[in-house]
């Protein structure tokens, strides 16, 4: 990929986690043998190597989690309730599973979400990340749509060739 290219994925990347940042919540579909399930939870974006995680947290033995742990491939929203401004995306989820780590993503969700506080106290709260596959940003009805596909390989160390981003 040329150096431009790089500067355009770099680009297109920044302006997906702007977008994300100016929310606390998603909606995060699931499914399973019992059908498709959506629950509300409370997120905060990072930047990864490969592109973007996200962040929650969820009950172990709540529904969520069992989907998760049977299924680990989401769907996400998030709206201001305005039908010309929304993100949607996929990926997929894993429990953090070392106690020391599960401490750091708790207090980055809650850095981020603050409304996360509430929900996250207890024994049986269990940090989950989220790969981004993929991505798209809407902001305004009839202007350009950002969609960004990622592949979570490593190449080099970075994102940029294992990245696409279209604006549609």
């Amino acid at each position: 990929m040329s150096h431009a290219g790089s500067d355009d994925a770099a680009v297109a990347l920044e302006r997906a986690l702007w977008a994300l940042r100016a929310y606390d919540t998603i909606a995060l579909a699931t499914t399973s043998p019992a059908g498709p399930h959506v629950a509300g939870v409370f997120f905060a974006p990072e930047r990864t190597d490969s592109g973007i995680r996200l962040l929650i947290a969820t009950r172990g033995g709540s529904r969520l989690y069992r989907e998760l742990a049977a299924d680990p491939r989401v769907a996400f929203m998030c709206s201001p309730g305005n039908a010309s401004r929304w993100i949607q995306g996929g990926g997929t989820a894993s429990v953090v599973e070392a106690p020391a780590q599960r401490i750091e993503v708790v207090r980055r969700l809650i850095d981020h979400a603050a409304g996360a506080q509430a929900y996250v106290d207890g024994p049986d709260v269990l940090p989950v990340t989220i790969a981004v596959r993929w991505l798209k940003v809407v902001e305004a009805r009839d202007g350009p749509h950002l969609v960004l596909a990622f592949d979570h390989r490593a190449f080099d160390g970075a994102y940029a060739s294992a990245f696409m981003a279209s604006v549609k």
